[in-house]
Protein backbone atom coordinates (compact mmCIF):
# COMPACT_ATOMS: atom_id res chain seq x y z
CA UNK A 1 0.00 0.00 0.00
CA UNK A 2 1.51 3.13 -1.16
CA UNK A 3 0.51 4.79 1.95
CA UNK A 4 2.63 2.39 4.24
CA UNK A 5 5.41 3.11 2.04
CA UNK A 6 5.23 6.97 2.43
CA UNK A 7 4.52 6.91 5.92
CA UNK A 8 7.68 5.03 6.71
CA UNK A 9 9.54 7.12 4.64
CA UNK A 10 7.76 10.20 6.82
CA UNK A 11 8.30 8.54 9.81
CA UNK A 12 12.28 7.36 9.13
CA UNK A 13 13.04 10.54 7.51
CA UNK A 14 10.76 13.44 9.26
CA UNK A 15 10.68 16.02 6.57
CA UNK A 16 7.88 18.73 5.22
CA UNK A 17 9.18 16.82 1.78
CA UNK A 18 7.71 13.49 3.21
CA UNK A 19 4.95 14.69 5.17
CA UNK A 20 3.84 15.84 1.48
CA UNK A 21 4.20 12.90 0.19
CA UNK A 22 2.18 11.14 2.66
CA UNK A 23 -0.54 13.47 2.21
CA UNK A 24 -0.73 12.78 -1.45
CA UNK A 25 -0.71 8.88 -0.84
CA UNK A 26 -3.59 9.79 1.94
CA UNK A 27 -5.65 12.02 -0.65
CA UNK A 28 -5.07 9.48 -3.40
CA UNK A 29 -6.17 6.50 -0.91
CA UNK A 30 -9.69 8.17 -0.13
CA UNK A 31 -9.04 9.35 3.68
CA UNK A 32 -11.87 11.00 5.12
CA UNK A 33 -12.19 14.61 4.19
CA UNK A 34 -13.25 15.11 7.82
CA UNK A 35 -10.60 13.91 9.89
CA UNK A 36 -8.46 15.90 12.47
CA UNK A 37 -5.15 13.83 10.87
CA UNK A 38 -5.14 16.57 8.43
CA UNK A 39 -4.90 19.57 10.74
CA UNK A 40 -2.53 17.72 12.49
CA UNK A 41 -0.63 16.98 8.70
CA UNK A 42 -0.88 20.55 7.90
CA UNK A 43 0.47 21.95 11.58
CA UNK A 44 3.40 19.05 11.14
CA UNK A 45 4.37 20.37 8.52
CA UNK A 46 4.46 23.76 8.71
CA UNK A 47 6.82 22.60 12.24
CA UNK A 48 9.33 20.84 9.82
CA UNK A 49 9.30 23.65 7.28
CA UNK A 50 10.27 26.39 9.58
CA UNK A 51 12.67 24.63 11.45
CA UNK A 52 13.87 23.59 8.30
CA UNK A 53 14.24 27.25 6.92
CA UNK A 54 15.44 28.58 10.27
CA UNK A 55 18.14 26.18 10.78
CA UNK A 56 19.64 26.70 7.38
CA UNK A 57 19.86 30.46 7.76
CA UNK A 58 21.23 30.31 11.20
CA UNK A 59 23.48 27.47 9.95
CA UNK A 60 24.74 30.38 6.95
CA UNK A 61 24.63 33.11 9.35
CA UNK A 62 26.91 30.98 12.23
CA UNK A 63 29.25 30.44 9.07
CA UNK A 64 29.26 33.91 8.02
CA UNK A 65 29.83 35.19 11.32
CA UNK A 66 32.81 32.80 11.72
CA UNK A 67 34.01 33.47 8.41
CA UNK A 68 33.88 37.44 9.45
CA UNK A 69 36.28 36.34 12.91
CA UNK A 70 38.72 34.79 10.31
CA UNK A 71 38.61 38.13 8.54
CA UNK A 72 39.83 40.09 11.54
CA UNK A 73 43.37 38.44 11.00
CA UNK A 74 43.08 39.53 7.50
CA UNK A 75 42.99 43.01 8.17
CA UNK A 76 46.05 42.93 10.59
CA UNK A 77 48.22 41.49 8.17
CA UNK A 78 47.12 43.68 5.97
CA UNK A 79 47.86 47.11 8.05
CA UNK A 80 50.74 45.65 8.67
CA UNK A 81 52.13 45.45 4.82
CA UNK A 82 51.06 49.30 4.59
CA UNK A 83 54.23 51.41 4.90
CA UNK A 84 53.66 53.77 7.93
CA UNK A 85 55.20 54.94 11.31
CA UNK A 86 54.39 52.84 14.57
CA UNK A 87 52.11 55.36 15.83
CA UNK A 88 49.98 55.32 12.34
CA UNK A 89 50.15 51.47 12.36
CA UNK A 90 49.09 51.60 15.86
CA UNK A 91 46.07 53.57 15.00
CA UNK A 92 45.24 51.88 11.63
CA UNK A 93 45.67 48.33 13.37
CA UNK A 94 43.19 49.35 16.37
CA UNK A 95 40.84 51.01 13.74
CA UNK A 96 40.86 48.22 11.41
CA UNK A 97 39.99 45.28 14.59
CA UNK A 98 37.80 48.09 16.17
CA UNK A 99 35.48 48.23 12.84
CA UNK A 100 36.07 44.10 12.28
CA UNK A 101 35.54 43.60 16.08
CA UNK A 102 32.08 45.35 15.61
CA UNK A 103 31.18 43.27 12.38
CA UNK A 104 31.71 40.10 13.68
CA UNK A 105 29.31 41.34 17.27
CA UNK A 106 26.59 42.43 15.15
CA UNK A 107 26.81 38.99 12.89
CA UNK A 108 26.84 37.42 16.04
CA UNK A 109 23.63 39.30 17.16
CA UNK A 110 22.26 37.99 13.89
CA UNK A 111 22.64 34.00 14.54
CA UNK A 112 20.96 35.16 18.15
CA UNK A 113 18.07 36.44 16.49
CA UNK A 114 17.77 33.26 14.38
CA UNK A 115 17.75 31.53 17.86
CA UNK A 116 14.68 33.24 18.95
CA UNK A 117 13.16 32.83 15.77
CA UNK A 118 13.10 29.21 16.48
CA UNK A 119 11.78 29.63 20.07
CA UNK A 120 8.62 31.12 18.31
CA UNK A 121 8.61 27.77 16.56
CA UNK A 122 8.85 25.74 18.77
CA UNK A 123 5.99 27.73 20.94
CA UNK A 124 4.00 27.57 18.03
CA UNK A 125 4.13 23.89 18.09
CA UNK A 126 3.78 23.92 21.71
CA UNK A 127 0.69 25.59 22.01
CA UNK A 128 -0.87 23.37 18.96
CA UNK A 129 0.12 20.18 20.60
CA UNK A 130 -1.04 20.70 23.87
CA UNK A 131 -4.52 21.04 22.54
CA UNK A 132 -4.21 18.12 20.05
CA UNK A 133 -3.15 15.93 22.75
CA UNK A 134 -5.83 16.87 25.40
CA UNK A 135 -8.14 15.52 23.04
CA UNK A 136 -6.15 12.38 22.25
CA UNK A 137 -6.14 11.64 26.22
CA UNK A 138 -9.71 12.17 26.37
CA UNK A 139 -10.23 9.59 23.95
CA UNK A 140 -8.02 8.07 24.78
CA UNK A 141 -8.85 7.88 29.27
CA UNK A 142 -11.97 9.20 29.23
CA UNK A 143 -12.35 8.58 32.94
CA UNK A 144 -9.06 10.70 33.44
CA UNK A 145 -10.37 13.84 35.64
CA UNK A 146 -9.45 17.06 33.46
CA UNK A 147 -6.76 18.47 36.28
CA UNK A 148 -5.10 15.70 36.17
CA UNK A 149 -4.61 15.87 32.50
CA UNK A 150 -3.50 18.82 32.70
CA UNK A 151 -1.15 18.40 35.27
CA UNK A 152 0.34 15.52 32.87
CA UNK A 153 0.23 17.91 29.36
CA UNK A 154 1.72 21.11 31.62
CA UNK A 155 4.54 18.60 32.71
CA UNK A 156 4.82 17.08 29.66
CA UNK A 157 5.48 20.29 27.25
CA UNK A 158 7.55 22.09 29.82
CA UNK A 159 10.53 21.38 28.86
CA UNK A 160 9.72 22.66 25.36
CA UNK A 161 8.57 26.17 26.74
CA UNK A 162 11.85 26.30 29.26
CA UNK A 163 14.38 28.80 28.07
CA UNK A 164 17.09 26.43 29.33
CA UNK A 165 16.00 23.57 27.23
CA UNK A 166 18.40 23.40 24.36
CA UNK A 167 16.78 23.45 20.81
CA UNK A 168 17.92 20.50 19.58
CA UNK A 169 15.96 19.20 22.34
CA UNK A 170 12.88 21.09 22.33
CA UNK A 171 12.63 19.81 18.20
CA UNK A 172 13.04 16.04 18.87
CA UNK A 173 10.52 15.90 21.54
CA UNK A 174 7.85 18.23 19.87
CA UNK A 175 8.71 16.13 16.95
CA UNK A 176 8.32 13.21 18.52
CA UNK A 177 5.04 14.12 20.09
CA UNK A 178 3.65 15.24 16.45
CA UNK A 179 4.71 11.28 15.97
CA UNK A 180 2.54 9.75 18.38
CA UNK A 181 -0.48 11.71 17.16
CA UNK A 182 0.46 11.45 13.41
CA UNK A 183 0.57 7.55 14.18
CA UNK A 184 -2.53 7.15 16.49
CA UNK A 185 -4.80 9.63 14.12
CA UNK A 186 -3.62 7.47 11.28
CA UNK A 187 -4.45 4.50 12.46
CA UNK A 188 -8.39 5.11 12.69
CA UNK A 189 -7.62 6.25 8.86
CA UNK A 190 -5.85 3.69 7.70
CA UNK A 191 -8.84 0.68 8.77
CA UNK A 192 -10.90 2.82 6.71
CA UNK A 193 -9.20 2.99 3.34
CA UNK A 194 -9.92 0.07 0.58
CA UNK A 195 -7.43 -2.61 0.64
CA UNK A 196 -5.95 -2.19 -2.55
Amino acid sequence: MPVLEALAAALSSPTAEALWQLRSELLAGGAPADSRLWILLGEYHRFLDRIACATSSREYSDLASKLDIGSISGVVVERLLEPRSARELAMALLTGALSEGLMVWATRQHVRAWEQGLQSVYRDAAWFLYEELWRWAEEQKPELPPGERQRLLDRLLQPALAPQTPGFSKALLLGRLFMLLLLSRLASVLASLPRS
